[in-house]
């Protein structure tokens, strides 16, 4: 079954909807599409921001101010799943059902799994963090909660390196991973120039993300002939740590 069938499915049968979104990354990490099906079938959407335990603390709080009505966790940490649960049996209890089906919605290794092991309290579903763990949709009982599961299932039309940025696509099976290590670093250097340079031991003077990059190889050692910097070996372990949680924002 394609993306599309395996969402509208969790969506119709779900009374509320948890997007999951990468608190890194709140745009990237958001998809349009799912959210215009959401309002279309008339649900209920929970907009959950996960990962923050990867923020720093000015960016989560730059994170609240533009996204007042979120909630954010870490769901790996369990930071913030009681107010997600409690909001959920406000909710239910306002729309008079007793034992609410929440749909989980999100892009693969964005922390569907850990968010609903959190919520039930134990470990029901594979948590992973190579992209796809979860094969196919399934049920997973919390309390009074009925929580939907969806599977790492990708649209076809995102664009391979948007997916790298938030681990739905390994770096190690991409042919431009660059790209996405790239991207990541122009993130931090609009936003926290000063946790690369700490982190890479290296010195951040100019809005050069191509030098920060080649820098970064060199730091490691990732080199091949003739001391040159291997770009592709850089650019996979920029995207590791970032994917593992190494390199904090």
């Amino acid at each position: 079954m394609g993306f599309w069938p395996v969402v509208e499915n969790v969506i119709k049968n779900s009374d509320i909807v948890l997007f999951i979104i990468d608190a890194r990354m709140p745009e990237l990490s958001r998809n349009i599409e799912i959210e215009r099906k959401v309002k279309r079938m008339n649900k209920n959407v929970v907009y959950v921001f996960n990962k923050i335990d990867l923020l720093s603390g000015d960016s989560l709080n730059e994170l609240k101010r533009n996204y007042k009505e979120g909630f954010f966790v870490s769901g790996t940490k369990n930071l913030g799943i009681g107010e997600i649960r409690k909001h959920l049996h406000i909710l239910s209890k306002k729309m008079k059902i007793k034992y609410p089906r929440i749909g989980v919605v999100g892009y693969p290794n964005i922390g569907k799994s850990a968010i609903i092991n959190a919520l039930a309290r134990r470990a029901r579903t594979v948590v992973s963090a190579m992209p796809g763990t979860t094969k196919g949709v399934q049920w997973v009982n919390a309390g009074s909660l009925r929580i939907l599961d969806s599977p790492g299932v990708i649209p076809y039309e995102d664009k391979a390196s948007k997916l790298a940025l938030f681990g739905s696509k390994a770096p190690d099976k991409m042919s431009n991973p660059d790209k996405a290590a790239i991207k990541i670093l122009d993130i931090f250097i609009v936003k926290n120039r000063k946790a690369l340079e700490e982190h890479y031991g290296i010195e951040v003077k100019l809005d050069d993300t191509y030098k920060v990059f080649l820098d970064i190889g060199k730091k490691k050692g990732l080199l091949g002939k003739g001391g040159v910097v291997d770009e592709h070996r850089t650019a996979v372990f920029i995207l590791r740590e970032w994917h593992k949680g190494k390199l904090k924002l």
